[in-house]
C-alpha cells in the first residue's frame, strides 16, 4: 500500500509540476523575453523558443497533465479499493468496492486540486519569469517526446478552431499600438506616469497620423529672401537662424541660407562685397502629405533642419522645421524671440481664448486634446470658418460644436476669423 501512495503523491506533484509551468509560461510577456535574451539569462532562448508556439507547449503540458491523472487515478482505484473495503471492515463498516472506488476517487480529486492544481499555480504566478526559466528546460524535452501527440493534438486544436471561424495565430508575440496605450493609461492611472508624460508619449504616436500639411507655417506667413534683390540687414531683422531663399517668386525656391554662415563673412567682408548666391544651401523639399514620423527620420539622418512642403502641381504651401515636429511631442517651444500672442488667454481649466492664427496643432499641443474633424486646416480660423460656413442654422454662425466642446467667435473681419473663445466639455475631458 505504501509504494503505491508514493507513486500516486508523485503522480500528484508531477501535475502540480506542469500546472505551475502553465501557468508561468503563459504570463511570459515578449517584453519579459527581451529583456531576459539581453541580459544574458541562461534558458531565456529556450524559453523563447518554447513559448514561440503556444498550442505546441499548451498541448505538452496537457498530455502530461492527463498522463499524470490517468496514472494517479488508475493506480488510486485498482490498487487502493480493496485496502480501504478491508480497513472499514476491521471497524464493522461494511462497504461495496464501488463505493470505495468513488470514496479514493473522491479524496484523490480534492489532493490533486489542492496539491496538483491551486497551490502550483499560486505559487508559479507570484514569479512567472524565475518559475518559468526554472521549468522551461524540462517543458522542452517533454516537447520533443510528446511530439507525435502534441501535432495530433495541434492539428486537432486548428482545425476546431477554422470550425468556429477564428484563424489560428501562432504569433502571439505581437503587441498593437492600441493596446501599449491602454498600458499607458493604466500607467498613469495607478501612477507610474505623471499628465504630461502620459500625454507625450500619446502624442508621439500621432506622429505617423499627421501630414506634413497640418503644422507647416503656411506659404503667405513665411518670411523668406529674395535672391533678386537681397537685403542681409533683412535676414539679421527676422531673428531666425534658417531663411528661406527664393528668386522673384516664392515658388522659385532657390535653398536655404544659413545666419552663422552669413555672421562668417562679416566677419572678414563688408555687407556689401557678401555673395548672397554662394551661401545658399540646397533645399529639402517634400510632399504636402508626408507623415511626420518619415520626416522625422529623413531630418535626422540627412541633419536639415528646415523642408519646403510642396503639393502635388509642385506649388509652395509652406515650410516646416524640426522644432515643429519636435513640438508635436513636447508641446510649444518658445525661445526668447518667439511672439507669444496677448491675445491667448487661459480663462479658467475649460475656457480658452485663442487668435484666429493660431495653429490648431499648438492648441491640441497646449490643451492635450484632438480635434477630430480639424484634418487639412492649419489655423483655428480656417477651420471655424469653414464649419461656420456649413452651418444650416444660419442664426448661429458664430459659434460651432466640437468634438470636445464648442469654439465661439468672438471677433472677425469679413475674409478672417480674428478671434475665438475655445469651451471644452468638462463630461469629454480625460485626464
Amino acid at each position: 500500500m505504501l509504494p503505491i501512495l508514493i507513486l500516486i503523491v508523485v503522480l500528484i506533484l508531477i501535475n502540480g509540476f506542469f500546472a505551475a509551468a502553465e501557468m508561468a509560461l503563459v504570463s511570459i510577456k515578449p517584453s519579459d523575453l527581451h529583456k531576459l535574451k539581453s541580459q544574458g539569462i541562461k534558458n531565456a532562448s529556450i524559453l523563447e523558443k518554447v513559448t514561440h508556439d503556444s498550442t505546441k507547449y499548451l498541448s505538452t503540458i496537457q498530455v502530461a497533465i492527463t498522463f499524470a491523472g490517468f496514472l494517479s487515478s488508475a493506480f488510486a482505484g485498482s490498487q487502493l479499493s480493496g485496502d480501504l473495503v478491508n480497513l472499514l471492515t476491521k471497524i464493522n463498516i461494511i462497504i461495496s468496492d464501488g463505493l470505495a472506488v468513488v470514496i479514493i476517487t473522491f479524496v484523490l480529486s480534492f489532493f490533486t486540486l489542492v496539491l496538483g492544481e491551486l497551490v502550483p499555480k499560486r505559487i508559479a504566478i507570484t514569479n512567472p519569469v524565475k518559475f518559468a526559466l526554472f521549468c522551461v528546460p524540462v517543458i522542452n524535452i517533454f516537447m520533443i517526446a510528446f511530439k507525435p501527440f502534441v501535432w495530433l493534438l495541434s492539428v486537432s486544436t486548428e482545425f476546431v478552431i477554422r470550425i468556429l471561424g477564428m484563424k489560428p495565430e501562432k504569433d502571439n508575440s505581437r503587441i498593437t499600438e492600441n493596446e501599449i496605450r491602454e498600458m499607458i493609461v493604466y500607467g498613469h492611472i495607478v501612477g507610474l506616469y505623471k499628465s504630461e508624460e502620459k500625454n507625450m508619449m500619446n502624442r508621439i504616436f500621432k506622429l505617423d497620423d499627421l501630414a506634413a500639411d497640418m503644422i507647416m507655417t503656411p506659404k503667405n506667413d513665411i518670411i523668406g529672401l529674395d535672391l533678386a534683390q537681397p537685403n542681409i540687414k533683412n535676414i539679421i531683422e527676422s531673428r531666425y537662424s534658417r531663411i528661406p531663399v527664393f528668386k522673384g517668386d516664392m515658388d522659385n525656391i532657390v535653398g536655404v541660407i544659413y545666419v552663422k554662415d552669413l555672421l562668417i563673412e562679416l566677419i572678414e567682408k563688408p555687407m556689401q562685397d557678401i555673395d548672397i548666391a554662394a551661401l545658399v544651401r540646397e533645399p529639402y523639399i517634400i510632399n504636402e502629405d508626408m507623415k511626420l514620423n518619415v520626416i522625422l527620420k529623413q531630418m535626422r539622418d540627412t541633419f536639415e533642419h528646415l523642408a519646403f512642403v510642396m503639393d502635388s502641381s509642385n506649388q509652395l504651401k509652406g515650410i516646416i522645421t524640426l522644432e515643429d515636429i519636435i513640438e508635436e511631442i513636447v508641446g510649444n517651444i518658445y525661445d526668447e524671440h518667439d511672439f507669444i500672442s496677448e491675445h491667448s488667454e487661459t480663462i479658467n481649466e475649460f475656457r480658452y481664448i485663442f487668435d484666429g492664427d493660431m495653429l490648431i496643432s499648438d492648441i491640441e499641443g497646449k490643451l492635450g486634446i484632438e480635434i477630430d474633424s480639424s484634418k487639412g486646416f492649419n489655423t483655428i480660423g480656417e477651420f471655424v470658418q469653414s464649419q461656420l460656413s456649413q452651418l444650416e442654422d444660419k442664426k448661429n454662425k458664430s459659434a460651432i460644436k466640437i468634438n470636445v466642446g464648442s469654439i465661439k467667435v468672438l471677433s472677425k473681419t469679413k475674409n478672417k476669423i480674428e478671434q475665438i473663445e475655445f469651451k471644452l466639455d468638462q463630461n469629454k475631458i480625460k485626464d
